[in-house]
């Protein structure tokens, strides 16, 4: 338990920084001292604010990450539980079959999408294509990694 308390710390310190560099991003955000490269106002009090409510809600999550590893930390049951959890081999098989599944339905739906917006702009439609080519390239390096490794 010892090198998972070790863990824990070094987790925390990590999501600490995280804190300070997503409060440093909201910041300079609400300031408008991050601008987005168009000339158009609306846009980019638009974005700042999309990156400020991004950046906060990572950073939420980071701090409610922070007080559960304390928690944990603190009380050797909530340890325990904690460990039980992240090491739950049923949980793994579930998630691991559900991103299998994920990728698969994300590959499908962007080349209908790649399909359906190519009749009404061209511009979508080659956002959309790379956006698949990148999740299926992502999808076969990833499959040609685990095969060589299992």
């Amino acid at each position: 338990m010892e090198k998972y308390r070790e863990k824990l710390k070094n987790q925390n310190i990590l999501y600490l920084i995280g804190v300070v560099i997503l409060i440093a991003v909201q910041t300079l955000a609400f300031a408008g001292v991050l601008r987005p490269a168009t000339s158009n106002d609306h846009w980019a009090g638009a974005w700042n604010g999309f990156i400020a409510g991004a950046a906060f809600g990572i950073m939420l999550l980071m701090v409610v990450g922070i007080a559960l590893n304390l928690r944990a930390m603190r009380n050797e049951a909530a340890l325990k539980r904690l460990y039980a959890k992240e090491n739950d081999e049923r949980q793994a098989e579930i998630c691991k079959r559900a991103r299998s599944s994920g990728l698969t339905i994300a590959i499908f739906t962007l080349l209908l999408a790649v399909i359906v917006s190519g009749y009404f702009n061209v511009t979508v439609s080659l956002t959309c294509l790379a956006c698949l080519f990148v999740l299926a390239l992502a999808g076969a390096l990833s499959k040609l990694y685990w095969n060589s490794r299992i």
